[in-house]
């Protein structure tokens, strides 16, 4: 077994060492958007700096492994699993209510398996390089000098923020977005490990656009069901998709008391 590395962090003080990282990363992003790509160029050169900004932070400013901050496999398969799931549920179900209301309705389905290989490279690449980041960097580094729930607070504001400027935003579209952030956030709390937030966020993307048609967060991706949304953005989230519905957020806040209370009684008990 390898020896934990004891060496301190080239910047002492986490929240400097977020502070210096999120002006990096914001920086990158804003780089790649001045540039002329197609979607999926623009998303696959993002993935490839955003990897290359952690691994580099990580190992010279945190002076820590990159796979310390949450990538074993062994142990936690069964929150990845679980994360699947849990997405499925809460799509599911909130479709089906939007649906038994009559605020969507099906219309058309297609498919077109080069849509669907690049719909799923494209998900892989927004869950990773953001779990990654946001789960991944920030929040490991938050809980060294934080509080777990305050740490998790802080991270998904930040989340939130990121994503404030997408199309479609609005006040509700940002409240849900920083629910999402404590939802993928709290297992990591428990665990430290990112198994559970790439699942869930991944199969949130992909069932949400490629399958089911909505908008992912304002992108707007060719899907296998094809439906009309009523006019009402409150219950359908307008061009943000399911995230901006005021259903996703009740559902949000279900599932996060319930999972917290969860992890809670799991952790008393050990």
């Amino acid at each position: 077994m390898a020896k934990p590395d004891t060496r301190s962090p080239l910047v002492p003080h986490p929240i400097l060492r977020v502070t210096f990282f999120l002006v990096l990363y914001l920086s990158a992003l804003l780089a790649v958007s001045l540039l002329e790509l197609s979607l999926y160029s623009r998303f696959t050169v993002i993935f490839i700096a955003t990897i290359i900004l952690v691994i580099v932070f990580r190992g010279v400013v945190d002076r820590r492994t990159f796979t310390s901050l949450g990538w074993h496999w062994k142990g936690n398969e069964r929150h990845f699993y679980t994360g699947i799931v849990l997405a499925i549920a809460m799509l599911g179900v909130g479709t089906l209510i939007l649906a038994a209301m009559g605020e969507i309705e099906w219309m058309d389905y297609q498919f077109n398996g080069n849509d669907l290989a690049l719909a799923i490279g494209l998900m892989l690449m927004v869950t990773i390089s953001e779990e990654l980041v946001f789960r991944g960097y920030i929040l490991t580094n938050l809980l060294e000098n934080m509080k777990p729930f305050l740490s998790l607070l802080v991270s998904a504001i930040v989340f939130a923020i990121f994503h404030s400027g997408n199309p479609g935003s609005n006040w509700l579209t940002t409240i849900n977005i920083f629910l999402s952030g404590i939802l993928l956030g709290l297992n990591f709390i428990y665990t430290r490990n990112l198994w559970f937030g790439i699942a869930f966020h991944f199969a949130w993307n992909f069932l949400q656009g490629p399958v089911l048609g909505y908008e992912v967060s304002g992108l707007e991706l060719n899907s296998m069901l094809i439906h009309t949304s009523s006019a009402n953005q409150l219950l359908t989230g307008g061009n943000f998709g399911f995230e901006g519905s005021l259903i996703n957020t009740i559902l949000s806040c279900i599932v996060i008391v319930t999972l917290g209370t969860v992890y809670h009684f799991q952790k008393t008990m050990q």
